[in-house]
C-alpha cells in the first residue's frame, strides 16, 4: 500500500491557516482513507476457474495433505496439494467440483509440486472447512467472475502474480457472506447463467 505521507512541519511565515493536524489525527485520517480505498488489484487479475477432481491420493510424507489432479479445462489436469485431510476422506473427493486458483506460481508442499489452490470457506478456527462450489451449469475451465461486472479482462500470468504479490492482496478480500462466496462484498459467479458460487452449509467466514 502506498508510502505513508509525512506530517508537514510548520515553517517561516506559517500563520494560523497553516497549522497542520497533530500526528494522531493525521494517522487517523490516513487509516480512514485506507479503509475506503479501492482494492489494489482487480479480481480479474486472478485466474479462478471451475474445477473437478479427476483423482486424489494421500501425500506419502504428510498426514495433512492430499495430492489432487483437477480438471480445469486444459489438456492435462492441474496437480494441486491441499491440506484437507482433516476435513475430507478420499472417497469424498471423487468427481468433487470446486473452484481453483489456476495462475499461482508453482509451490512445493512437503516436497511435491503444487500448481494452484482449491478455494474453501471456513468457520470458526477452521472447525469446519468446505469447498466453494460452482453452480450446476458451470463446466470445468469456466472462469469465475464477479456478478456485477460486464467486462472481465484476461488474468495475469503466474510470474506477474508472484512478482507483484497479487494473491496476498486479493485473498483477504474473499469471504463467505450469507452463504455466498464474495470478493469485496460482491458475489462470485460462474456458468452460462452466472449463478452464485457457494459452500454447502457455511454462512459466514473467510475463504482461503
Amino acid at each position: 500500500d502506498g508510502a505513508e505521507a509525512q506530517l508537514a512541519r510548520g515553517g517561516v511565515g506559517g500563520g494560523a491557516d497553516d497549522v497542520r493536524a497533530p500526528a494522531p489525527l493525521a494517522a487517523q485520517r490516513r487509516a480512514e482513507a485506507s479503509d475506503t480505498a479501492a482494492p489494489k488489484f482487480p479480481f480479474s487479475a486472478m485466474d479462478i476457474r471451475v474445477g473437478q477432481f479427476v483423482s486424489a491420493r494421500e501425500h506419502p510424507d504428510s498426514e495433512k495433505l492430499f495430492i489432487e489432479d483437477i480438471d480445469v479445462g486444459e489438456e492435462e489436469p492441474l496437480q494441486i496439494v491441499s491440506g484437507l485431510r482433516a476435513y475430507y476422506e478420499l472417497a469424498d473427493l471423487e468427481n468433487q467440483r470446486c473452484l481453483v486458483v489456476a495462475n499461482l506460481p508453482k509451490a512445493k508442499l512437503a516436497g511435491v509440486d503444487s500448481y494452484g489452490m482449491v478455494l474453501c470457506g471456513s468457520e470458526g478456527e477452521k472447525t469446519k472447512v468446505e469447498f466453494i462450489l460452482p453452480p450446476d451449469d458451470a463446466e470445468p475451465g469456466d472462469r469465475v467472475v464477479l456478478l456485477d461486472e460486464e467486462e472481465f479482462p484476461a488474468p495475469m500470468t503466474a510470474n506477474q502474480v508472484k512478482k507483484k504479490k497479487v494473491w496476498p492482496a486479493i485473498q483477504p478480500m474473499l469471504a463467505v457472506k450469507d452463504g455466498v462466496a464474495t470478493y469485496d462484498g460482491v458475489a462470485l459467479a460462474a456458468g452460462e447463467n452466472r449463478g452464485p458460487c457457494k459452500p454447502s452449509t457455511i454462512l459466514n467466514g473467510p475463504i482461503s
